[in-house]
């Protein structure tokens, strides 16, 4: 074997060690998470939540050949944006699966997510480009917050989504937050919109934001080169 095959399959075998142990963990940790963790402050946790979350099988499986084949994928852009990779990937789905089922975002998640940050600085336009992000994540759900707040007299959106989104911002910077809000409004005002035609749910009916931003997110810390490649082309049409 040439020096180039060894090191592709140097590579396949670390991604393995990251990958698998990241997505086995899944299950085992939001198992065992403090229960407080999943209900606002001041409340108690329903009984259900001291009980198995999510049952092991087939979601360790799932989870560990998800993982894998994402550190495969972030390898491309070198061990340093893997390992930052993989841990805003496990933060962002222990969010979504809060979120999802229990219409929680925990803040002990979304500060560890904040950190990771850290590790992307390097692959940022610019020094501020983070700042600049977590600005305009946070802020542009605040206002929309702020502004469904006083037309409808109740809370339009949760908190938690604000600060999930500053969090991102520091992690993808400016021009990323910006692709992650549009695939977050897109794709969520398609899916529930067809939910509320299917009658999967009614109208009215409160719905997490999170999943949906954790998805975005996650689709463009995998697939960052292939979204800002098509993001040029479409800008250089006109």
């Amino acid at each position: 074997m040439d020096n180039t095959t060894i090191t592709y399959l140097l590579g396949v075998l670390f991604s393995v060690a990251i990958g698998f142990p990241a997505g086995y963990s899944i299950v085992y940790v939001f198992n065992r998470i403090p229960a407080k963790w999943l209900c606002d402050y001041g409340e108690e946790p329903d009984k259900e939540m001291w009980d198995e979350r999510i049952k092991k099988q087939p979601w360790d499986s799932v989870f560990s050949l998800v993982f894998i084949a994402s550190a495969v994928k972030l390898l491309n852009q070198g061990p340093l944006y893997l390992i930052a990779g993989i841990l805003a990937l496990w933060l962002l789905l222990q969010i979504g699966i809060a979120d999802k089922k229990y219409m929680i975002i925990p803040d002990q998640y979304v500060i560890g997510l904040a950190v990771t940050a850290l590790g992307f600085i390097p692959f940022q336009s610019s020094y501020l480009s983070p700042l600049f992000g977590a600005l305009i994540g946070g802020g542009s759900f605040f206002l929309i917050g702020a502004v469904g707040k006083w037309i409808l007299k109740k809370d339009a959106m949760g908190f938690g989504d604000v600060k999930l989104l500053a969090s991102v911002g520091l992690m993808v910077g400016m021009k990323g937050i910006l692709i992650v809000l549009i695939i977050t409004i897109f794709t969520s005002a398609i899916i529930l919109g067809f939910c509320l035609l299917t009658r999967r749910i009614e109208r009215g009916e409160e719905q997490p934001l999170g999943p949906f931003i954790v998805a975005a997110t996650a689709a463009y810390i995998l697939f960052q080169q292939e979204i800002l490649f098509l993001v040029d082309w479409y800008l250089n049409l006109y």
